[in-house]
């Protein structure tokens, strides 16, 4: 549907890029809340769950359908396999950014876990655009025009 609309490559990857995220962070969150609602799981092991859900989706999300990459699309010619770990890789680094987060404001600072939740979604979704556009996927054709 997006492809149909008449926007430039790069609005369109955005516009992917967002309701990917916004799919992923609902991933992340339906995990959430069954683990830490539902389960009564511990709020970091409950991220660190969540997350792993979320990292799975999200690649083949990104790999799919926001940057439409192939082997023969990508300048270096990583496998599917080395562009999965380093994906991973930066999935790790925004990973600890909430864990960390988390720990702070609501393990030792007793914030509300849901607000605190929710401003982090929003600065790990930044974070994890900047790698996968920028490291990941740095080689997609459309980015060469």
């Amino acid at each position: 549907m997006i492809d149909k609309l008449k926007l430039s490559d790069r609005m369109k990857e955005t516009i992917l890029y967002i309701i990917s995220g916004a799919l992923t962070t609902l991933v992340n969150f339906a995990a959430s809340y069954l683990l830490y609602n539902i389960c009564g799981i511990n709020e970091n092991i409950t991220n660190a769950v969540a997350w792993t859900a979320a990292v799975i989706f999200a690649f083949f999300s990104a790999h799919i359908f926001v940057f439409k990459t192939s082997d023969k699309e990508i300048g270096n010619n990583m496998s599917p396999f080395k562009r999965f770990l380093l994906f991973a890789a930066g999935r790790v680094f925004t990973l600890v950014v909430e864990l960390l987060a988390t720990f702070i404001f609501v393990t030792k600072l007793g914030k509300g876990f849901w607000l605190i939740k929710v401003i982090i979604s929003v600065v790990v979704i930044v974070l994890n655009y900047l790698i996968s556009k920028f490291i990941v996927f740095k080689g997609n054709k459309k980015d060469k025009s």
